[in-house]
């Protein structure tokens, strides 16, 4: 019963809720919402400038098992000083969200921070995100000298017989790791079986097959757990990301209520949405469609007069951390040989970038709202006119343009009534220009007809969110540039980087000795297989070395459904013949 509640009030949240809102606005009972978590696997955490960072990100409940709330997750590298290298959204999928980094050559030497959360997670008091200190070593530019004497962290050599003593770890007997050999020579198959219990099916698990570097961290500095208290509450993003804010007034400052707001995310496969604040000023828009765009546009709906009576005030989605208890990463002269020789197959390696790049998947094609209603009024099947006015007279003949210049108004017509009126014509249609509602007519009057590709109309009164509209005046344009005149009160656009596109990743295949012969192959990284799932009793896998020698690590790490943590690793070597 309890259970049943708490998913009636996030529904209920799912209608007047924003992304983040003051605790003292919700009026249910804070300690009765399920917690949120989220796990990070990483496929090294020493790097060189030029190499891949790849991460496998879970997203969890309280008991570790996979979390059926946030649809969205957010994976971010900070610097010492928090400042941020990237920060990557995810689209969640069965618990779990995976993605990499390429680290350029601008990247400093030093020791960053990786850490993974959702909008909800932030609640929590003292695991709002998971952190991983993540050692990038950038071999293009000279290192400054650090005295020993100082804090921070030390990359040093570790001897040969250490890493050739490391032995097969498990803290789970339910899968196991077994490869055909115990060495292997360079582009050579290896066939890898994974054997797994009934209790460990299913779960969520990555697969990494890497060369083990013979680095040593050493960490003198202080990490002490911090806690964080807020007096905010992060709403997850149950069905897709949310996009938030407040209109407030300009006279008082006060949050003004039922008003209109509209969303636009350009593209060809433009994203639309339409909200109406609440009694605290709030707005949101959940977004589940995929898109491309960076950059996306947030208007308030007024008339010309009353628009200059309200301001926009977006929330943002910053997570601060502080500056890093380690500030600084001294390095062992020893390392200079090992340092070199990956420095050079690093650079090997990335010019054959194009041979071996992973494939991107694109987004599904999102359909307009409107999808094939209305006519569509290709302009190059028709005379072209200079102005957008004429071409509404001699060609769109199903809409119309009325009044000059800042009267101007635009209306549908009803071909099959005698006089030409539509229904509900005292209302405007709605006007769009590559997604983008248009306020003030005079900016499609006034647009170069010549640079407009098409123009759907359609008559029927059409209701979108909490408007109704006369009908839809649709204008693609050929460039889909168009962007309507920014102001800093009502209309703003916003940075809205798309969610991290999933990727086919690259497999080496030497199966036909001609394949790839001249190409040189440095790889250390031989296999990353994210989103794995046992679901038979043996699993077949098979990848093939490179030409690096040394001993390799397998490290399988994930939860079962019932929430166990799996960690296992095993071994193999690979020798020059």
């Amino acid at each position: 019963m309890t259970k049943k509640l708490i998913y009636i009030v996030f529904i209920l949240f799912g209608f007047v809720a924003t992304a983040q809102i003051p605790k003292q606005d919700v009026s249910a009972d804070l300690s009765v919402f399920p917690k949120e978590k989220v796990a990070l696997s990483i496929n090294s955490n020493v790097l060189l400038a030029g190499e891949l960072l790849q991460y496998e990100a879970f997203n969890l409940d309280a008991a570790n098992k996979e979390s059926k709330l946030s649809n969205i997750l957010y994976v971010s590298l900070r610097n010492q000083s928090d400042s941020i290298i990237f920060t990557h959204k995810l689209k969640v999928e069965n618990g779990t969200a995976n993605g990499d980094f390429f680290t350029p050559s601008i990247l400093e030497t030093g020791v960053y921070r990786l850490i993974g959360y959702t909008n909800f997670s932030r609640n929590n008091t003292n695991n709002a995100f998971v952190e991983k200190v993540i050692y990038i070593i950038n071999s293009f530019v000279k290192t400054n000298i650090v005295k020993d004497t100082e804090e921070g962290a030390k990359l040093s050599l570790k001897a040969e017989s250490e890493i050739n003593s490391s032995e097969k770890l498990s803290n789970n007997e339910a899968i196991q790791i077994t490869t055909n050999k115990q060495s292997y020579g360079f582009r050579e198959k290896v066939n890898l079986n994974l054997k797994s219990a009934l209790e460990a099916r299913n779960g969520n698990y990555v697969l990494s097959v890497r060369n083990i570097n013979p680095v040593a961290i050493s960490n003198n500095s202080i990490n002490e757990k911090k806690s964080s208290t807020s007096e905010t509450f992060y709403v997850p993003e149950l069905r897709g990301e949310l996009v938030s804010g407040v209109v407030l007034s300009t006279e008082n400052g006060n949050p003004a209520a039922n008003k209109n707001v509209s969303l636009t995310i350009p593209g060809s496969d433009f994203v639309f949405k339409t909200a109406k604040t609440n009694a605290n000023g709030r707005f949101f828009f959940s977004v589940m469609a995929g898109y491309d765009a960076e950059k996306s546009i947030v208007q308030l709906i007024e008339s010309e007069k009353n628009v200059v009576n309200y301001s926009l005030v977006m929330d943002k989605k910053d997570f601060t951390l502080g500056k890093s208890d380690t500030s600084v990463l001294k390095l062992d002269a020893n390392l200079k040989d090992w340092l070199l020789e990956r420095s050079v197959q690093v650079q090997v390696e990335n010019a054959y970038f194009d041979t071996k790049k992973d494939s991107i998947l694109k987004n599904n094609i999102n359909p307009a709202f409107y999808d094939n209603l209305g006519t569509v009024f290709l302009l190059d099947d028709y005379t072209r006119f200079p102005s957008v006015k004429e071409t509404f007279v001699e060609v769109v003949t199903l809409a119309a343009v009325r009044g000059a210049g800042a009267d101007s108004r635009f209306i549908v017509n009803n071909e099959y009534d005698p006089n030409g009126v539509a229904k509900f014509n005292n209302l405007p249609p709605l006007v769009l220009m590559d997604g983008m509602e248009v306020q003030n007519n005079e900016d499609l009057v006034n647009y170069n007809a010549r640079e407009i590709k098409s123009i759907r109309v359609i008559i029927q009164p059409y209701r979108y969110g909490h408007k109704i509209y006369s009908g839809i005046i649709a204008v693609e344009t050929k460039k889909g540039d168009f962007v309507p005149r920014l102001s800093k009160n009502y209309v703003e656009s916003i940075d809205l980087p798309p969610a991290v596109k999933k990727k086919k990743q690259y497999r080496a295949d030497y199966g036909n000795k001609d394949t790839l012969s001249r190409i040189p192959d440095y790889r250390v990284q031989l296999l990353w297989q994210p989103n794995l799932t046992l679901s038979t009793e043996n699993e077949d896998l098979s990848f093939f070395t490179s030409d690096v020698s040394g001993k390799f690590e397998i490290t399988l790490e994930g939860f079962t459904d019932e929430g166990k943590f799996v960690s296992i690793k095993e071994f193999f070597k690979v020798i020059e013949e």
